[in-house]
This record gives structure tokens, C-alpha cells and sequence, in this order.
């Protein structure tokens, strides 16, 4: 190969590019003329320029399609992010729309006092619908009522609010540290609604709690038993464990039953009796040892929290008695 031919072939790649001059265009045509072997080489190259250049080609023809997938892709993108943003406004609404809270009104709460050994409890209960209540505590025996939305399912039990307090004695009540802290006559609970305040005696509160309260009819089984000699008795069980009885005293052939809540026996051991001596179906014996005729109209008083039954002395001296008393 002529030293030419190797200069001339080193400028092809310019030449096929345009990057050449005229007069080197001039002088590797004139040379191509007279060299069959250099326009071989020269048509070669361009062969293979064309071939690589090929692929390139169908990447410009793709290009649209490539286009079209990354703005669909971004628009998928941007709407996956709106979504997860609208979502994350409407839990973040929701949560501060359910966790606002303000002070209720008095006309929509229910208050219910409940008071049993020893302890004093207030409930407060909401009049409206998807409302619930919040007792909140603070200084110098004061709780503030406080109302909020109640979330979708949420039990219903959980609307209500709650404060209560143990009384040791009608002077003392037991803290929250259950430290026992004396109080005066006239100290009280205050209750603030957005409406209006309102107390409660704490000395008031403290005889309720301590105060035993008659035992409810249905929770209470009456027996009836008679002696050869003429005496009747009447015994009373508590239905329910935990609970003991006791009869008392309410007047003129008058009784009340009363429960007690520190019991640890079974019903037949805390039941309580109350006898009626008979010396004949018309006449008792009372207890200082006189005695008494008995009157059509005579009859026996039972006390409960929710009802009063009469029974007759002569019921009682038949063993005719109501509801689901039994003989014992």
C-alpha cells in the first residue's frame, strides 16, 4: 500500500463526516479515481457506519413511545401522591374533628348519683346522639364536664364520664394518693357546666354512701315457716353473693330490708328473719309481752328500695304469702 493510500484512508472518517476541506475533499476524490482499492475501503467503511448507526436509528423511531411511558409513569406517580395527600388530609381532619373537645352544656348531660358502702359515684351521661363526656378534675374539689364527638365505633360505654370518691366516715374522705383527709360540713363538690355551676354537699354525699339502702324486691327471696307453739317466721335471702341482710325496725308492724356489701358468706348464712308470735289466728304477742287483737284491716308492711308489699296477719298466720315467697 502506497504511503498515500494510508494518509488518504486516515482522512475518510472526516470525509464521510463533512468535516473535511475542499481541497482535501479535491484531493481524496482525485485519488479515489486512480485507486480501485481506497473507493473499496472508502465504500466498506461507510457499510459499516451505516450498520452501526442502524440501532440508533430505531432508539429516535422508540423515542415517542419512551416519552409516553415516563409521562404516564409521572402522572401515575402524581396521582398515587394526590391520593396518599387526600387521604392523609381527611385522617388528619378527622382526628382533630374527633379530638376537639369543649365544655357541654348542662341540658345535655344526665347526672346519676349512685352511692353505695361507702363510695359516692356520679355519672354523667350525654342527651345527645355521637357525644361523649369527659369529667375533668381540678383544684378545691371541682370537676369541669367536658363534651366531644364520639368516633365511629366506638362502644357506647365509652360516652359516659365518671368521678367518685371513699368516705371512711361522714368527716373523712380517702384522697386519691389513699391519704384520709378530713372535711368541714360545709364543703362541696362543684360541678361546672358551660352554662351554669352547680354543688354538691360532700357531707350530704358521705351519710348517702354510708347509709346502707334497702334491698331491691328481686334480689331478695322470702321464706315462711310456723312453729307448733304459733310463731311465724318470715325469713329474707339475698339473691346475689356478696350481699348480706338485715331487717329493721320501720314502725307499727312496719319493716324494712336492707342489704350490706361486706358479706363473705353464702345467701343462706346472711339472710335475716323477723318472727310474729300468734297466740291464736286473731291475736299476737307482742315483744314487751302484751297482747294484741288483730283487726281484718291489720297487716304487715315490707319495705323495699323499689316497692312495698302488705301482707294480713291472717295471710301470715295461713302462710298465704305473694309472689315467690315459699315455706321454709
Amino acid at each position: 500500500m502506497k504511503m498515500k493510500c494510508e494518509v488518504i484512508r486516515d482522512l475518510f472518517p472526516s470525509y464521510i463526516d463533512g468535516l473535511t476541506s475542499e481541497e482535501s475533499n479535491e484531493l481524496i476524490e482525485e485519488h479515489l479515481e486512480e485507486c480501485r482499492e481506497c473507493r473499496e475501503y472508502l465504500a466498506s467503511m461507510k457499510e459499516e457506519i451505516v450498520e452501526e448507526n442502524q440501532p440508533v436509528k430505531n432508539k429516535k423511531a422508540v423515542q415517542p413511545f419512551r416519552k409516553l411511558r415516563q409521562k404516564t409513569r409521572r402522572k401515575i406517580l402524581l396521582a398515587a401522591g394526590g391520593a396518599v395527600l387526600i387521604c392523609g388530609l381527611i385522617l388528619g381532619g378527622g382526628l382533630l374533628y374527633y379530638s376537639r373537645t369543649w365544655t357541654a352544656n348542662s341540658e345535655d348531660v344526665k347526672m346519676t348519683i349512685e352511692t353505695w358502702d361507702g363510695i359516692a359515684s356520679i355519672r354523667f351521661s350525654p342527651e345527645k346522639k355521637n357525644s361523649r363526656l369527659y369529667a375533668e378534675t381540678g383544684e378545691d374539689n371541682t370537676i369541669t364536664i367536658v363534651e366531644g364527638k364520639l368516633a365511629p365505633f366506638t362502644k357506647a360505654y365509652n360516652a359516659n364520664a365518671y368521678w367518685s370518691c371513699t368516705f371512711i366516715d361522714e368527716d373523712t374522705v380517702m384522697g386519691l394518693d389513699g391519704q384520709n383527709m378530713d372535711f368541714s360540713e360545709d364543703q362541696v363538690l362543684t360541678i361546672k357546666y358551660k352554662d351554669r355551676t352547680e354543688t354538691i354537699s360532700l357531707a350530704d354525699l358521705a351519710r348517702e354512701a354510708l347509709e346502707n339502702p334497702p334491698a331491691q324486691s328481686d334480689e331478695v327471696k322470702m321464706t315462711w315457716a310456723k312453729e307448733d307453739n304459733g310463731t311465724v317466721t318470715l325469713g329474707f335471702f339475698p339473691e346475689i353473693l356478696g350481699v348480706s341482710l338485715k331487717v329493721e325496725d320501720a314502725g307499727e308492724d312496719q319493716i324494712l330490708i336492707r342489704q350490706y356489701y361486706d358479706s363473705q358468706g353464702g345467701t343462706e348464712e346472711n339472710g335475716a328473719f323477723y318472727t310474729v308470735d300468734f297466740i291464736d289466728e286473731n291475736t299476737i304477742r307482742l315483744s314487751d309481752g302484751t297482747e294484741r287483737k288483730l283487726s281484718q284491716d291489720d297487716v304487715l308492711t315490707i319495705e323495699y328500695e323499689d316497692k312495698t308489699e302488705e301482707i294480713s296477719f291472717s295471710d301470715l298466720w295461713e302462710g298465704s304469702l305473694p309472689g315467690d315467697a315459699q315455706e321454709g
